[in-house]
């Protein structure tokens, strides 16, 4: 039995390392502050209780001042007028998930600022970014997200019933609900799956389409990718090849095809700045 329950806290200290960086120390030093103590009943809640407040108080404030020590900034957690950005989910801020360069912030804020003009009612939504530290500690279960230069932006749909765009439409963290290759168009998940490539469509064999209340808003996803395209801080946008047809991006350069050992892009734009 002690195996067994040392065995379940090496996975959960591999979990919360895997998927907030800082999780699994913060465990440790909540598990030191708690040892020699005598057991009491109900023990375990207090120390759930405390990691919880522990993990909480670093994430909000410990590990934003301790980032920009790395060169890396928080994402803005809501949106103001003079920053018109916002995550799709919470859980992003707070797994520390959400963290880039300052070219990068910059380049988000002007974009969220871009599309406030367009309409008041929205704003740029971003999905996963970077961890605070290092450069090369992986961003599960992405390939790259890990030098601060990289961030996941949600695609715009038309809600039929609110009548408006919206990023609110159904996924797993707003991955998944994807825009699948129209007839004639070039089909490059089913290339990707004809080649082994398994994980390449993964996500969206979890995530149910409604097809029939959210429709692709062609028109404000191509206003957004060419203001992308244009910055000058950007360095490369990444998005399926039958949505840059479609949309017409054919001769901006720096708008590019992934490959097969990542997964689909046509339901999040990534973009890379220098």
């Amino acid at each position: 039995m002690r195996i067994f329950l040392v065995l379940i806290q090496m996975i959960w200290l591999f979990l919360l390392t895997a998927f907030t960086q800082v999780g699994g120390l913060i465990w440790l030093l909540n598990r030191a502050l708690w040892l020699g103590r005598k057991p009491t009943k109900g023990r375990w809640v207090w120390r759930s209780l405390s990691f919880g407040l522990l993990y909480f108080f670093s994430a909000i404030v410990l590990v934003p001042l301790l980032a920009r020590l790395n060169g890396r900034v928080a994402l803005p957690l809501g949106t103001r007028s003079e920053r018109p950005v916002a995550p799709l989910s919470w859980w992003t801020c707070l797994s520390n998930r959400h963290y880039v360069t300052p070219a990068l912030y910059d380049l988000a804020v002007r974009q969220g600022r871009f599309l406030h003009k367009l309409d008041a009612q929205q704003h740029l939504v971003y999905l996963d970014a970077n961890f605070p530290f290092g450069r090369k500690f992986p961003l599960f279960p992405h390939l790259s997200h890990g030098d601060g230069k990289k961030l996941d932006l949600a695609f715009f749909r038309y809600d039929t019933r609110a009548q408006r765009s919206t990023t609110q439409y159904p996924s797993f963290f707003g991955y998944g609900f994807s825009e699948p290759p129209a007839e004639g168009e070039l089909n490059q998940p089913e290339i990707c799956a004809q080649r082994g490539s398994w994980q390449y469509g993964l996500l969206q064999t979890w995530v149910k389409s409604d097809r029939k209340r959210y429709s692709f808003d062609a028109e404000l996803n191509t206003q957004l990718l060419q203001q992308l395209s244009r910055d000058p801080a950007t360095e490369k946008i990444f998005i399926e090849p039958h949505l840059k047809g479609r949309l017409g991006l054919g001769r901006l350069n720096n708008i590019r095809y992934h490959g097969c050992q990542a997964v689909r892009h046509d339901d999040h734009i990534h973009i890379q700045v220098k």
